[in-house]
């Protein structure tokens, strides 16, 4: 009985080494590079460190500016197309060239104050090449004096 084992191991055991040989070479052929289809890049993609920024309170008439700071973390370069604004006291700045992947750029906001009263929310929409919209919000709390002395007067 142990000359039967001995045979069948004796047998099947080289034909079973060869089969899974021939299973795991196969698994490991490569294509050349030649053949591969090209890398597909990812889309442009804006980031921003922060989407909102807050002033802390005013004086009627300063003129303040805070810069957002974004990447882009895409893998093709984008350019920011437009950026609209909620008020005609906001400038906006920035470049107007192409941003590669991991590259770093700024939107500038400059906010004038003239004639604003109280809490300021304000708004900006970024748009890219990349079809991307970002907002961006700005706060501040303006003191006018000439609002304060309207609103404190007796009748």
């Amino acid at each position: 009985m142990n000359s039967r084992i001995f045979l069948f191991i004796f047998i099947f055991t080289p034909i079973l080494i060869a089969s899974l040989n021939s299973c795991h070479s196969a698994s490991e052929k490569r294509v050349p590079a030649a053949h591969l289809p090209p890398e597909k890049k990812s889309p442009g993609k804006i980031v921003f460190d922060k989407e909102i920024h807050n002033f802390g309170t005013l004086k009627e008439g300063e003129i303040v500016s805070f810069s957002f700071i974004f990447r882009n973390m895409g893998g093709s370069p984008f350019k920011v197309i437009k950026v609209e604004k909620s008020c005609g006291c906001l400038e906006l700045h920035y470049a107007k060239n192409d941003i590669a992947p991991g590259e770093i750029s700024t939107v500038e906001v400059v906010l004038n104050t003239e004639g604003e009263w109280g809490n300021l929310i304000r708004e900006a929409i970024v748009e890219t090449s990349a079809g991307e919209k970002k907002e961006l919000q700005m706060g501040a709390y303006i003191e006018n004096k000439q609002f304060n002395n309207n609103l404190n007067t007796e009748k």
